[in-house]
């Protein structure tokens, strides 16, 4: 959920989404609204996107009950484009120096197709985690970071994805994690429960990349936080295929639907369980499980919630 603090830009956006397809938007926001954002991804049986759908073709429930729609948003449609952030987690521990250079390939490959609204940030973790600053629409400076990347030391995936979610928490429009490992956790100081529960109260969407390398395979923790978030796991069999899978994700992260609600009941720390119901015939459709209805501090000036 969004805080009204920091709603205002998205409050904006929505209501341009809305008079572009002829709807519009509530009369007035409440200065303690909560919105919650939904990404939806949905596919044919073919596994090909599904184009064209307007609100009135979904209901959203929350818990069961029915939620009435603020805004509703196909990326790639008519209209505004929605911003997307993305912050891409790539393992470079010691285990991965001999294939660094497939993981440098995939990644440059995957900055160079971003949209002009698009922001990234780069976060490279081995025992230590390291970012490329703030996130930026900069192909040249995250190609150069790329190029950087160095294989050594241990493994610390749970505090790097951390680290990745408290930075795109707070960014506008569609936000997304993308994590690549090739090994189990050795060095974290955060355990995976803590990371999964933090993930939880993030509306990102986390596409999780998981090869066996010297260290065994984070594929059980990865599988289950990609799924819940309403993104993907992927386990290719050798990192040559790297490049084939990043591609598919950035397909992905811009052919889906955004949309938000407002909650009928209030924050009150529980677990909101979301579903998404399309009335079409033969689809299917991938949304994040839910999300812990927690009341987000405000922004304070110059500081962080």
């Amino acid at each position: 959920m969004r805080r009204t603090a920091a709603l205002g830009m998205v409050l904006l956006l929505t209501a341009g989404l809305l008079r572009a397809q002829g709807s519009r938007p509530p009369e007035t926001f409440g200065v303690d609204l909560d919105v919650v954002s939904v990404t939806a991804v949905i596919h044919d049986k073919a596994g090909n996107a599904v184009r064209g759908l307007g609100p009135g073709d979904v209901e959203l429930f929350e818990d069961g009950v029915p939620q009435t729609l603020s805004y509703f948003q196909e990326a790639g449609g008519p209209g505004a484009k929605i911003p997307l952030s993305v912050v891409m987690v790539l393992d470079t521990s010691g285990s991965m120096r001999s294939n660094l250079r497939f993981l440098r390939e995939a990644g440059i490959n995957f900055v160079r197709k971003l949209e002009n609204v698009d922001t990234l940030m780069v976060v490279d973790f081995n025992e230590t985690v390291r970012g490329s600053a703030e996130f930026t629409g900069d192909v040249d400076h995250l190609e150069r970071f790329i190029e950087g990347l160095d294989a050594w030391g241990g493994t610390s995936l749970y505090d790097a994805l951390h680290y990745a979610l408290e930075r795109v928490r707070d960014r506008p429009g569609r936000k997304a994690v993308v994590v690549f490992s090739d090994g189990a956790d050795t060095t974290s100081s955060l355990r995976g429960k803590e990371v999964t529960e933090f993930a939880r109260a993030v509306e990102a969407t986390i596409y999780c990349i998981g090869i066996s390398g010297e260290g065994g395979t984070p594929r059980g923790f990865l599988k289950r936080i990609a799924a819940e978030s309403g993104g993907r796991f992927f386990q290719p069999g050798k990192v040559g295929d790297l490049l084939t899978v990043f591609g598919e994700i950035s397909a992905e992260l811009h052919s889906h639907y955004a949309m938000g609600y407002t909650p009928l009941r209030p924050p009150d720390g529980t677990w909101r369980r979301i579903e998404l119901r399309v009335h079409r015939p033969n689809v299917d459709v991938r949304v994040r499980q839910g999300y812990l209805a927690v009341k987000r501090r405000r922004r304070q000036a110059g500081g962080t919630r």
